[in-house]
């Protein structure tokens, strides 16, 4: 599809996401940000700028973004496969980097002003997770292990954080954010790859060493593959793990391709096709694929047809209001319902910019 026949589309779903409730939704805030800045019309960039002035302005002491830590897990009420293998007490838990989606609109709007207040609040956010107690291979979990009593890394946190650090790295001058970007993703790769599928897991825990929700989730993988490709897209050429990075962002492409529906979606579990098609996890791919081709990462004439026609199918489900449709609601996995959500419009907004 041509990116001209995505625009009045984008342009719907970019109106529609400002009529959404945006603030404080944590890594939800985030998305929707980066959604609007992709699109970018004046009204977009206006209402994104003060979703990130708001978070600036109720950041925590601890350093985390709008208004501190997000919600704890009662959403997972959907979610059986949870609550038979994970120690209840992990409800009560409040996530470590979530907010730190809101920084990548925050440093976003750092390079736009050059306005220091911008800088100070990533700072906060950067060393807020800094301080998390890590698991024993360096991975900084998802939520925070003082409170949890356990350490488990997600999926999810890869897009929260090292997009940011890659961000933060270059606007403080700051290269050890580069290597910690690099540091999460693989960390998260060695515990949640699974090397049979090349495919990523949503959630390990360390102790017990077990996965409370191990299958192959669309939008988990789509984390995955937009964090791989956006961390790529500032990492110095002559970083050390470079290559050993691009090398899992090419093969989990690899990997995923086979997976796509005759329809140009993805199943909300990648591998099984009696789970519906959707959204979010395809316009994650067809995000990664087109800016993979666009670093020069994949082979045009092997991806850009399935990007395209991942937006198309999307492109589809979207109504005259310019909601978009068959979204898997929080927080994923195999029993979430398809709804309407900010994330969906985000990446709809972000798959199109990509297209462009």
């Amino acid at each position: 599809m041509s990116s001209d026949n995505a625009t009045q589309p984008a342009t719907r779903a970019a109106s529609h996401l400002r009529t959404l409730e945006l603030d404080g939704k944590s890594w939800i805030t985030g998305v929707a940000i980066n959604g609007l800045l992709a699109e970018g019309s004046e009204q977009s960039v206006e209402t994104a700028r003060d979703l990130v002035d708001r978070a600036v302005a109720t950041q925590a002491d601890n350093g985390q973004l709008g208004y501190g830590p997000s919600y704890p897990i009662e959403v997972f009420s959907h979610g059986r496969e949870y609550d038979a293998s994970w120690d209840l007490t992990v409800k009560k838990c409040m996530n470590t980097n979530n907010t730190t989606a809101i920084g990548h609109g925050v440093l976003d709007f750092y390079e736009r002003t050059g306005e220091k207040r911008y800088l100070d609040a990533a700072r906060g956010e950067y060393e807020w997770l800094q301080s998390v107690d890590r698991t024993e291979t360096g991975g900084i979990p998802h939520h925070d292990p003082d409170v949890a009593g356990i350490k488990s890394l997600w999926i999810d946190s890869v897009y929260m954080m090292c997009p940011f650090f890659s961000r933060y790295a270059e606007a403080a001058d700051e290269p050890a954010a580069h290597d910690e970007a690099v540091r999460q993703y693989l960390v998260h790769a060695e515990h949640l790859r699974d090397p049979r599928t090349g495919l990523f897991r949503h959630i390990w825990v360390e102790t017990p060493d077990h996965y409370p929700q191990g299958t192959f989730w669309a939008r988990g993988n789509g984390w995955a593959a937009a964090a791989a490709v956006e961390i790529l897209d500032r990492l110095p050429d002559d970083h050390a793990q470079r290559a050993e990075l691009a090398d899992h962002f090419k093969s989990h492409c690899e990997s995923l391709l086979p997976l796509q529906d005759g329809s140009g979606f993805w199943h909300n579990l990648v591998d099984d096709t009696d789970t519906p098609l959707e959204s979010s996890g395809t316009l994650m791919f067809a995000f990664a694929f087109n800016r993979g081709i666009e670093l020069g990462l994949l082979d045009e004439s092997q991806y850009r047809e399935p990007a395209d026609d991942a937006l198309e199918a999307v492109t589809h489900v979207v109504d005259d209001e310019g909601a978009v449709g068959r979204v898997a609601g929080p927080p994923g996995g195999p029993e979430a319902p398809l709804t309407v959500t900010p994330y969906g419009q985000g990446w709809y907004l972000m798959a199109a910019d990509s297209a462009r």
